[in-house]
């Protein structure tokens, strides 16, 4: 019985903790990524949107509608946005990827760990916006089809109620 309650208990310390999780109401969970040029970014006490792609469809459709934004775009709407890309093969990423986000006139966040996909929640061919408050309170979740989608709430300064 002993031992049984042992392998449970070392078990259950293995399970990753979500105690960190973003939920609405609670304070933002912080990150510290690096973006395509290898800086260190930790979330600005400023921002108030954070655009998050979890598939490699999704980073496609937000790069092709930010290319085109003037310079600064996201900093003026307040807004960060983060790919994650650990699925991704890390040679991929260096020989292909990394080059090509270099290119990009936007500051592009990246999250190469597993940890970060269990503490911001995403759905399936959705783009997540992440909507905080002045205290960096997460206020809104909002997953969104299309870039377009996310031009409106950042035009309007906070996410629109369906």
């Amino acid at each position: 019985m002993k031992q049984m309650l042992l392998l449970f208990v070392v078990l259950m310390a293995s399970v990753p903790a979500h105690a960190g999780m973003a939920e609405v109401g609670k304070p933002f969970p912080a990150y510290t990524l690096q973006d395509q040029f290898g800086h260190t970014n930790t979330l600005s006490p400023s921002t108030r949107f954070v655009v998050v792609a979890s598939e490699k469809g999704i980073s496609e459709k937000l790069n092709e509608w930010l290319k085109p934004k003037e310079q600064g775009y996201l900093a003026a709407h307040k807004t960060e946005y983060v790919s994650d890309i650990e699925p991704m093969p890390g040679i991929i990423t260096k020989m292909f990827a990394l080059p090509k986000m270099k290119k990009y006139p936007f500051t592009l966040l990246l999250a190469t760990e597993k940890s970060f996909a269990q503490t911001y929640p995403h759905q399936k061919g959705k783009i997540a916006l992440f909507v905080l408050d002045e205290q960096q309170v997460l206020s809104e979740i909002r997953f969104l089809d299309a870039p377009a989608d996310v031009e409106a709430v950042l035009a309007a300064g906070s996410a629109p109620r369906e």
